[in-house]
């Protein structure tokens, strides 16, 4: 039986694409972009900003590498990818609204207005959003085909052929699945936003993690910025 065992692989043949507690102490993820100030020079400057992202994984979402060009290979795994990021727009110097766009394995924490949102800045000042808008999760499923085949190996026990006998021992199909969660973030207050302002930071936290994005408008306080 043994013999038998290692002359079979799972081979994942095609990926078929995308479709539509605590433990004490807090996990932080950072990222940070530098980018003109929109208001010293606003003839120049986009008033949206870049976008900060922070990707992520999870130890119980790992998807298939592809095989290239061949039908089949054996199937080995590699971490999927959940993409956290945030931007903001300024709309006036009173107004800014950040657009949060988180992924997780469970829908309540892709959900950004689940979440404890703050933003400061390098003068030390901090708020709270004014109102939450625009708030949408998309359940996304990633499916591939996969089956158990013999192969051939050479006399130094490589493999040197798959078989093509995968429907003598059919199995499910692979799947992931994940969720997508945005929303928008409004912060409102007279002079939010200045030339003077060196940095800012979005901090979006919950029991156990926290992320925090940041924007640089001067590349001479990248220090000061990464230790708040």
């Amino acid at each position: 039986m043994g013999g038998r065992l290692r002359n079979l692989v799972v081979a994942a043949v095609a990926v078929a694409g995308l479709a539509a507690g605590a433990s004490g102490c807090t996990r932080t993820f950072q990222a940070a972009v530098v980018q003109p100030n929109p208001l010293v020079n606003p003839t120049e400057t986009l008033r949206d900003s870049e976008e900060v992202v922070i990707v992520t994984g999870d130890m119980e979402l790992n998807v298939p590498k592809t095989g290239g060009a061949r039908r089949a290979a054996p199937i080995s795994y590699q971490r999927y990818p959940l993409t956290n990021s945030a931007s903001f727009t300024m709309v006036s110097r009173d107004r800014l609204r950040f657009h949060v766009q988180l992924e997780h394995k469970w829908q309540e924490w892709a959900d950004p207005s689940t979440w404890e949102i703050e933003l400061v800045d390098d003068q030390g000042r901090t708020w709270r959003p004014e109102s939450t808008e625009h708030v949408r999760t998309k359940h996304m499923v990633t499916m591939w085909d996969q089956e158990i085949r013999s192969v051939r190996r050479n006399m130094y026990g490589d493999i040197v052929a798959i078989n093509d006998d995968g429907w003598k021992r059919r199995v499910p199909l692979g799947s992931l699945s994940v969720f997508r969660g945005r929303a928008d973030f409004v912060f409102y207050q007279r002079d939010i936003f200045s030339a003077d302002v060196k940095w800012m930071k979005l901090k979006v936290k919950r029991s156990g993690v926290a992320f925090e994005f940041t924007w640089r408008f001067d590349d001479q306080v990248v220090a000061a910025s990464d230790s708040e």
